[in-house]
């Protein structure tokens, strides 16, 4: 009985360790999604979002949950910003995507899965990312190409001549330095 009091006592401040997870420099990072479309193409920013990056013991990855607002996508065009958010349905919507794999290779190229959730409903993507680390500093990167009628969003048609791309492309960065999760 002893003995195991002794091994949990020792044991336990391991278990106790702080998590330690990303905080994103938000100047230097960005979320950008690119959008075609029949009269031209153009770039919405998401310029506000929720990144939480949780790390291993080992320092690896460990977790992933990115969450954002679709009011945050910013397209340089109050007035197509607004018709994206109708689109959507009105209100607030929202998305989220949170990782379940990560497979990367030594050289910090790999690949994650993860289910991206847009309107309530979820669906798994798949996209190659890259993973660095450079004087304790990391650096986050990928683009994902997503179909938006996967998450039964309409293809959006206008006047019969204008039509958008259900094929976007995301691309972002996220670099940060690892902090103790309060």
């Amino acid at each position: 009985m002893k003995f195991r009091l002794l091994v949990l006592l020792l044991v336990l401040p391991f278990s106790l360790a702080a998590a330690t997870t990303l905080k994103v420099d938000r100047p230097r990072s960005f979320v950008d999604v690119d959008v075609k479309a029949t009269v031209g193409s153009f770039t919405g920013r998401l310029e506000t979002y929720e990144a939480q990056v949780t790390f291993a013991p080992s320092d690896k990855i460990q977790a992933a949950v990115f969450s954002f607002k679709f009011a945050d996508l910013k397209t340089g065009e109050a007035k197509r910003d607004a018709e994206m958010i109708k689109w959507l349905g009105g209100g607030d919507p929202a998305g989220s995507f949170q990782l379940g794999a990560l497979a990367l290779t030594p050289d910090g190229h790999g690949h994650a899965t993860g289910r991206l959730t847009i309107k309530g409903r979820a669906e798994l993507i798949e996209f190659p990312v890259t993973v660095s680390q450079l004087d304790g500093e990391w650096t986050i990167a990928g683009t994902a190409t997503l179909h938006y009628t996967d998450w039964g969003l309409k293809v959006i048609r206008k006047m019969g001549l204008l039509r958008v791309d259900p094929e976007v492309k995301v691309r972002f960065k996220l670099i940060g330095t690892p902090v103790e999760a309060k």
